[in-house]
């Protein structure tokens, strides 16, 4: 099950540039009963955390009070659904939970996130590829998407569908492991790791170092490469604990990469210069792909010259933030050969 679901969640990416995050304008919560009363009592909480996967950045949210937003609840549920989820217990007795799952009209929330001045992370979000080792003090091993007789892939699991972050494990199949040993992962050497990502197309590398004591306590050394820059933190706990802690970690710094404010409300137009399109399905490509950039709209052709075309955007976000979104899907590079005092590109392959 482990290994399906990572695989789903690496089929997802589209045309190699960033995956989109599936249910992200719903949670869910345990209910003690199918009643309104219960139901009513726990959707704000749901909200709650619907809020902190649109917004992305723990610190953002903490800036601003939302009590206007969670006072909405009702108006901004969509609709909901009960289901019972069957735990499995080490004695097997526990019964199965009773959970309400809430989804909330995309549109009203985010509309609503924008009037407190909260930014929006969309559906479209880089990809991160998980390479994991651990070491409990007997044995030394690289956990991948389908080992079974370890609880990490769904704890992993767990925490990034609380943050919606689309993350996948490696397979660790005979190609993995002859390209990435124990002991490289172990003392960070990021060269071998990076080459052995390519076939994952990732646009995150993330590495992390588990080491669990004789008491049980774990403490994690986390790594995240992001075209050619890297950045480093810890986390202490138990198992979840401290998986959830690093994603969680993750997820911050992604989003402030990544998330958009909306700085116009009509929105800004620019010029785009991009050469290396050759003939229509290259011309398909780079229409389809702007056209799913957050906040970018009337994506329109001006004028088409040989393997060149310029088109022009409107932008109601930020253009740095626009700019580290190209960087990353590696789907437009920059390229100043043609007009620097423009914003040129050059598709790639």
């Amino acid at each position: 099950m482990h290994r399906l679901f990572f695989i789903l969640i690496s089929l997802i990416a589209t045309n190699g540039f960033a995956a989109d995050v599936a249910n992200l304008y719903q949670s869910q919560l345990p209910v003690s009963s199918q009643s309104e009363e219960d139901r009513i009592q726990v959707a704000p909480n749901i909200l709650q955390q619907v809020i902190l996967k649109v917004v992305g950045d723990r610190a953002a949210l903490d800036a601003v009070d939302i009590t206007p937003i969670l006072l909405q609840t009702d108006q901004l549920t969509q609709q909901y659904q009960y289901r019972r989820i069957n735990k499995v217990s080490d004695d097997l007795t526990e019964p199965d939970q009773l959970e309400v799952l809430l989804t909330f009209n995309e549109t009203s929330l985010d509309q609503s996130l924008t009037n407190v001045g909260l930014p929006i992370w969309g559906k479209s979000r880089p990809e991160v590829l998980l390479w994991l080792a651990i070491d409990n003090g007997k044995k030394r091993t690289i956990v991948g998407a389908d080992s079974e007789d370890s609880d990490i892939p769904a704890a992993i699991k767990r925490a990034a569908d609380m943050r919606g972050l689309p993350i996948l494990m490696p397979l660790m199949d005979l190609q993995d492991q002859g390209k990435v040993k124990f002991a490289d992962l172990w003392a960070g050497f990021s060269e071998s790791v990076l080459q052995a990502s390519t076939r994952y197309a990732a646009q995150v590398v993330l590495m992390a170092r588990v080491s669990v004591a004789n008491n049980g306590a774990i403490e994690v050394r986390w790594q995240s490469l992001i075209n050619g820059e890297t950045e480093q933190w810890q986390s202490r706990g138990d198992l979840d604990q401290a998986l959830q802690s690093g994603i969680d970690e993750l997820t911050d710094r992604l989003a402030r990469r990544f998330t958009q404010v909306i700085t116009s409300r009509y929105g800004q137009h620019y010029s785009l210069q991009i050469s290396n399109v050759r003939d229509y399905a290259d011309y398909s490509r780079v229409m389809n792909y702007l056209s799913k950039v957050q906040y970018v709209s009337n994506v329109q052709i001006s004028s088409l010259i040989a393997d060149q075309i310029d088109i022009s955007i409107s932008l109601k976000g930020d253009l740095d933030v626009l700019n580290r979104t190209l960087a990353i899907d590696r789907v437009l590079a920059e390229d100043n050969l043609y007009d620097p005092d423009k914003m040129s590109y050059r598709l790639l392959p």
